[in-house]
């Protein structure tokens, strides 16, 4: 996966939460993403997952993905099993594989 001077703001005058980034990812790379609140880390995650796209620059060569956040809302009526379960059925997969596959 490529980005090439991705920006990203929220609203047409927000403030930018990112801008400029440079990154490759190679196939079956492990990446840490590190930062102080505020610094554009879950952003960051959200483009690279797809859930949100770049207000500036391309991001290329994106392999299926997905993201789950550290932090569920309250009121979300999934644990996270049940989460990564609804999310491969969304993707396709059957019932059993669906569980298997959160369960891994």
């Amino acid at each position: 996966m490529r980005l090439r001077g991705v920006g990203r703001r929220y609203g047409l005058r927000g403030a930018w939460v990112l801008r400029g980034v440079d990154l490759e990812v190679r196939p079956g790379s492990l990446i840490r993403v590190t930062g102080s609140n505020g610094s554009g880390k879950s952003t960051l995650l959200r483009l690279l997952a797809g859930i949100d796209a770049p207000t500036t620059g391309r991001i290329t060569a994106r392999p299926r993905t997905a993201y789950v956040p550290e932090r569920f809302p309250a009121d979300l009526p999934f644990t996270a099993l049940g989460y990564l379960t609804h999310v491969g059925r969304v993707h396709g997969l059957g019932s059993t594989a669906a569980v298997r596959g959160a369960e891994e």
